[in-house]
């Protein structure tokens, strides 16, 4: 039966509420009597922990449509939020200072150290003592992490504080280099002491602490070295280093990419090293029914698209076989199979019953329209990614691209660029029910280690034709690519490139950006590169000619044909977007916290 005793913790009661208030620091007083009682044995220690497991977003399971991932997405050059309103609040310079933020938060910090401060008293012997020890400093460096990413400077807070802690109340924030510092020597210390294969499957273990490590060690090593901080070898090098043990460990992969992310159990399967997991009458969500209807806004741009290489391992810049983007079937043809896996391949097929409701079609006269029906078949599954697409009762979507202005009578399954992320579509169930759905999320996955090991390693100097063969090869032989050849990328392999970066070095982030697209890592990509300006361009479509969709699509430049937009140009990144503002409430309740820079006057000093 599938349950996990952890990451489906939601709705599991741990023995007594930890939570406290959420403003300042959740300085709430402890009730000592049941702390005291509540953290004897290693079982009291395993059940606490449940509640912390509950920190690993993955598909939302209050009925919300759209994973954090995804939003995270929007705000990169990947995707846009398809609907009105929808703009990047950063390209579009929208971000203003909030007067809180689930972001600045302490109480889950506060939830560790309780856990941290009860081990000494506890009847467990030496061994378990490290152990829990361990997992709490992952826990709590797992948190740290998102609020350095967010915001650099932060108070470290490693003791339960109390209402007459008022020196810590009202500290400054801790430089980054030190929290930094500390999370580091806090998950070397949980890398050694951990229980090798934690307390059961999908939980933490020597490997996931691994995972974050390398993780972390890449953001802030990169992080450093291109806003011109100091010591990102020191964070490189472990970021390198723990995934190789990973690689080592790792040796096999999920042999088909869209299985990753629609799979009912992923935990055990090749290459995954922890999930969230989804089970009936436990915890359940809603992605693969929302994902066929009409309340899905994901849309992939032009520029995301182009990001993928061609069969002969190529940059659609340079490669002899990509027949160019003004028919979209020979835009999708030769590509990179994740390409497929991820956007919604073209066609067309005759609907044979009622326009918006058939549940049968057939094939059109045109050969072009069946091509990538034919494909899916060869490298998919019936329940998984067969053309032509239907909506979660079953109606078969007469044609991709299919656009929300002109939907030819069928409202589910429309875009507005034309390129439709589908990566969570999947057939296993017709007809089912918002907060029914069980595939599992990945939480940490081979796929994001090999990556990172490439690039720590390109950064160190130490990338060579025997790590891309570990590395970014592996991942190609599953895409059916042929392999990277580090001799042959020179300055001319894509000349389309950002050219201040290195061409290997573009060539290893493509790999990241394809691998993890719409996984939820671009925008961090972004502002540890320092490539921000990125966002500056205009998120386009896919080419078409506007009187086949009787004028109901807006042409980049206007006139009949050229690639469809949805918003208008951006605004612009502004410099002081790589860090996050305080919300105004910290500030207020704590006169010794600053503001990052550039937010003084609430982001308007333009």
């Amino acid at each position: 039966m599938k349950i996990s005793k952890h990451i489906v913790s939601a709705s599991l009661v741990i023995l007594f509420s930890t939570t406290g208030c959420n403003d300042f620091l959740d300085k709430a007083p402890l009730d000592e009597l049941t702390e005291s009682t509540a953290f004897i044995t290693y079982d009291n220690f395993k059940t606490y922990s449940w509640k912390l497991y509950e920190t690993f977003s993955g598909f939302p399971t209050d009925g919300g449509y759209t994973p954090s991932n995804i939003s995270s997405e929007y705000n990169s050059d990947n995707m846009i939020n398809a609907q009105t309103g929808g703009e990047s609040d950063y390209a579009y310079q929208l971000k203003s200072v909030p007067s809180t933020s689930s972001s600045w938060n302490f109480s889950y910090i506060r939830n560790v150290n309780i856990m941290l401060q009860n081990i000494d008293k506890s009847s467990m012997n030496d061994t378990e003592k490290r152990h829990w020890r361990s997992v709490g400093y992952f826990f709590r460096a797992l948190r740290y992490f998102d609020m350095i990413v967010a915001y650099g400077d932060v108070p470290w807070i490693d003791k339960v504080l109390s209402d007459t802690d008022l020196e810590a109340l009202q500290a400054p924030r801790t430089p980054r280099a030190q929290v930094a510092q500390n999370m580091l020597e806090d998950l070397k210390y949980a890398e050694e002491n951990i229980k090798p294969d934690g307390d059961g499957n999908n939980t933490i273990n020597v490997h996931v602490v691994r995972a974050l490590i390398s993780r972390f060690g890449l953001y802030e090593g990169t992080w450093r070295k291109y806003h011109n901080q100091e010591d990102a070898e020191t964070y490189l090098r472990v970021s390198a280093e723990a995934s190789a043990k990973l690689v080592k460990d790792f040796p096999t992969l999920i042999s088909n990419y869209d299985e990753i992310f629609n799979s009912e159990e992923l935990v055990g399967q090749p290459g995954i090293i922890l999930a969230k997991q989804y089970a009936t009458d436990l915890v359940t969500h809603s992605i693969t029914r929302v994902i066929r209807s009409s309340a899905w806004y994901a849309d992939v741009t032009k520029d995301a698209v182009d990001s993928y290489l061609c069969t002969d391992g190529r940059p659609i810049s340079t490669s002899k076989v990509y027949e160019g983007d003004k028919d979209i079937y020979a835009q999708f043809r030769n590509r990179d199979r994740r390409l497929y896996y991820t956007v919604t391949p073209p066609y067309k097929v005759k609907i044979t019953g009622s326009a918006g409701t058939s549940f049968t079609w057939d094939y059109t006269d045109n050969s072009k329209d069946r091509e990538y029906i034919d494909l899916m078949k060869t490298i998919s599954s019936e329940k998984a990614k067969y053309l032509p697409i239907s909506n979660y009762v079953g109606y078969t979507v007469h044609a991709i691209p299919h656009f929300r202005n002109y939907p030819n009578g069928q409202g589910f399954c429309v875009s507005q660029l034309g390129f439709y992320f589908w990566k969570y579509y999947n057939r296993h169930v017709d007809n089912m029910g918002l907060r029914t759905s069980t595939v599992d999320y990945p939480l940490f996955r081979m796929g994001e280690i090999l990556v990172n090991y490439a690039e720590a390693a390109y950064e160190l100097g130490e990338f060579s034709q025997n790590i891309a063969d570990a590395t970014i090869n592996r991942l190609r032989k599953r895409a059916n690519l042929p392999d990277m050849i580090v001799a042959e990328i020179t300055d001319s392999f894509d000349p389309a490139r950002d050219q201040s970066v290195p061409a290997i070095l573009w060539e290893i982030r493509r790999e990241r950006r394809v691998e993890l697209m719409g996984d939820g890592f671009r925008f961090r990509d972004l502002k540890r590169w320092k490539k921000g300006e990125y966002l500056n361009k205009q998120p386009l479509g896919v080419w078409a000619k506007n009187s086949d969709y009787k004028n109901k699509l807006k042409i980049h430049g206007g006139g009949n044909e050229g690639y469809v937009e949805f918003f208008n140009e951006p605004d612009g990144w502004l410099e002081y977007y790589y860090l996050e503002p305080l919300p105004t409430q910290e500030l207020a309740l704590n006169p010794n916290l600053v503001q990052n820079p550039g937010w003084e006057n609430n982001g308007k000093n333009r």
